[in-house]
């Protein structure tokens, strides 16, 4: 008995020694500098340093969910107002690395739109959630600020369910109460919930590193009273305010992306900070009809938001002949071609529109895809979007 008493004890000893050396062991490492929006210990410049006036962005993901031979992560963008990072817009796979790669410092960033669940758009939501507290223990060691350390909630915005099932036809076994696509609350508490999320352990590990304390919000309403509810109807031009607070507002509106009986719940989001505007597209067919052709009003929802918009981000994933495979109608429902993209820009007055959301199908044809965009009389500028390159609203240099 002695003996296995004093295996067990031994067991114990290093198991809880592996524990504190794996937490010990981040206070040994290099904690780098934590000025301002900047994080890094290197003098060479960043992304970040690029960063200029009042609203800016900075493309972490410009490609889509297949590989591209020029590696573009997927979707996923850093919004900086007066050159503070403030918002994060779409976590897609790859977009850890490249914001790993920014040289920005998000520790007291708090809050993130997902324009939809699809995996390249949140891929990497978990761990840039971690990143931002890790981003805060250096501040917490230099400064004896934990506790409590950070206790900001992420606040985390996207679309509610629409309630359609797995298509009947296709999955007869399926159970038609449950959703095809989870509202984005269901989709977040899965992750972080105390109780029952997958990730649920950041609760604790947070404050096991001197982080802060970890909390979290879906949709919160922007007087603080309950949640905002996007409708998922994009045949009607619904705007909600999700976020009002200190010069910065952010829209929100349904779009369309998929075919019935399989839509995808998505939004186009509208960022203004003082008087400059930037719109995001997500995944859409930007339709300008119901299903049942039925006109939609002004052109549909993505003119609607887009109205005068300073900087346009277009999903740019299909050619108007391409894909052009037998089944692949399907892609002419979930994104837009270059010709609906300059209809759109040139009816809402876009002053600059950034392709993004760039696939194998239009990597290499998208001095087309520009050609096509101003045969709809678009005459504002365009760019093409790469990752970690910067946009600074309203100024004529990007880098």
């Amino acid at each position: 008995m002695q003996t296995k008493n004093n295996q067990f004890h031994l067991l114990y000893s290093i198991v809880i020694g592996l524990f504190v050396m794996l937490v010990s062991g981040f206070c040994f490492a290099d904690q780098g500098i934590n000025t301002g929006n900047h994080y890094g210990k290197t003098n060479a410049p960043f992304p970040v340093d690029y960063v200029k006036g009042d609203l800016s962005v900075m493309v972490l993901g410009s490609g889509g969910p297949a590989v591209t031979a020029d590696g573009r992560a997927s979707a996923g963008y850093l919004i900086f107002t007066d050159g503070q990072p403030r918002v994060l817009m779409d976590v897609g796979g790859g977009t850890y690395k490249n914001f790993a790669s920014s040289g920005a410092n998000i520790k007291d960033l708090d809050i993130i739109l997902l324009s939809h669940l699809h995996i390249d758009h949140m891929g990497d939501l978990s761990p840039i959630v971690k990143a931002m507290y890790f981003q805060n223990r250096p501040f917490n060691l230099a400064n004896g600020t934990f506790p409590p350390g950070r206790t900001a909630a992420v606040r985390i915005y996207g679309p509610d369910a629409n309630g359609l099932p797995f298509p009947a036809a296709i999955f007869p076994q399926a159970d038609p109460n449950v959703p095809l696509y989870p509202s984005t609350k269901d989709f977040v508490d899965s992750h972080y919930d105390l109780y029952t999320g997958s990730d649920r352990y950041l609760n604790i590990f947070t404050r096991a590193i001197s982080a802060g304390i970890f909390n979290y919000q879906v949709n919160p309403s922007p007087n603080g009273q309950g949640n905002v509810e996007v409708s998922p109807d994009w045949t009607v031009y619904e705007p909600v305010t999700l976020v009002h607070e200190q010069g910065l507002r952010i829209t929100a509106v349904a779009v369309n992306h998929g075919p019935p009986p399989a839509e995808v719940p998505a939004l186009a989001f509208r960022i203004e900070y003082k008087g400059k505007s930037i719109v995001y597209s997500g995944d859409t067919s930007s339709r300008s009809t119901a299903f049942d052709g039925t006109p939609l009003a002004n052109g549909g929802n993505m003119v609607e938001i887009s109205q005068g918009a300073d900087l346009l981000i277009y999903d740019t994933a299909i050619m108007n002949d391409a894909p052009d495979g037998p089944n692949d109608g399907v892609f002419f429902q979930l994104h837009t071609t270059p010709s609906r993209i300059g209809e759109v820009a040139a009816a809402a007055g876009v002053k600059k529109l950034v392709l993004s959301h760039i696939t194998a199908v239009t990597q290499s044809r998208l001095d087309e895809v520009e050609a096509l965009i101003r045969e709809q009389n678009y005459t504002g500028k365009i760019s093409r979007a790469a990752d970690l390159k910067v946009y600074n609203v309203g100024m004529h240099n990007h880098h």
